[in-house]
């Protein structure tokens, strides 16, 4: 059973479906109300192994009744995608502006109330766990922003800094309790907030091509992907990695621009 977090759209929902394509139970979580049933209808998923959850996740309430819910539906959870996230640009300067208290908050406090609630529901629920037994993952989305220095980005990129050292020492902490922890890092992907941002800036999208590589930006199918494989079997022995899909746009940062 996987709990996807920011799954009503984009890449949280590709890979709520791509979990659920492979057999798994899904719950859907989201901060607004959302349709699940409508966002499944035309795919050959099993829908009775899919249930969506609606609460703002910076409420440590809403982080249990979002817990108890899984354990209701399904009996617990073993697999935790984070994939909600905001950005937020705004000036460096602008001391009137709460854009980095907010993305902290949302991206990275939200994150550990969740993954701290689920890794104490799965050692709570396991007995006589076997020394090398592998019995949690959690997945953290995060972004090549993290390393980049683009100062409208400021609160996007420290959220993202700061995600990825939570993302290892969550790993270490964790790893004694079979719980694996890593965090995949998205660039040039066609994710809800930059295909908003492409609408408005069509002349972007070229921008952002010539600076990746291998040439298109992804869409989140391919993330998706990645993100199977970490909660995999064929992952056991990956914990406290940052993992990045961004079609080596990182190795060049010759784009300059606000867009992940």
């Amino acid at each position: 059973t996987a709990i996807i977090t920011g799954a009503s759209h984009g890449i949280g929902l590709e890979i709520g479906k791509k979990f659920l394509f492979s057999g798994a139970n899904v719950v859907f979580s989201d901060y607004t109300k959302f349709d699940l049933k409508s966002l499944l209808t035309g795919t050959p998923l099993e829908q009775e192994n899919a249930h969506s959850f609606v609460g703002n996740l910076q409420d440590k309430l809403a982080v249990k009744n979002l817990f108890a819910t899984t354990l209701s539906r399904f009996g617990g959870a073993d697999i935790l995608i984070n994939a909600n996230r905001t950005i937020i640009p705004c000036h460096p300067l602008d001391e009137k502006d709460n854009a980095l208290e907010k993305s902290l908050s949302q991206n990275l406090f939200a994150t550990l109330n969740v993954s701290q609630l689920f890794a104490q529901s799965v050692i709570k629920q396991t007995k006589n766990r076997k020394s090398s037994e592998i019995l949690g993952s959690i997945i953290n989305l995060t972004s090549i922003a993290a390393n980049q220095t683009i100062p409208e980005m400021m609160p996007y990129s420290i959220s993202c800094a700061a995600l990825n050292q939570m993302t290892r020492t969550l790993a270490v902490s964790l790893a004694k309790d079979g719980i694996r922890v890593n965090a995949i890092s998205l660039g040039s992907i066609m994710s809800s907030s930059l295909r908003l941002n492409l609408h408005s800036n069509p002349e972007l999208q070229d921008a952002i091509i010539d600076s990746t590589p291998l040439g298109y930006i992804a869409e989140p199918e391919e993330v998706a992907d990645l993100a199977l494989f970490l909660s995999s079997e064929s992952a056991r022995f990956l914990t406290g990695q940052v993992i990045t899909i961004d079609g080596g746009r990182s190795i060049l940062n010759r784009l300059g621009k606000a867009a992940y």
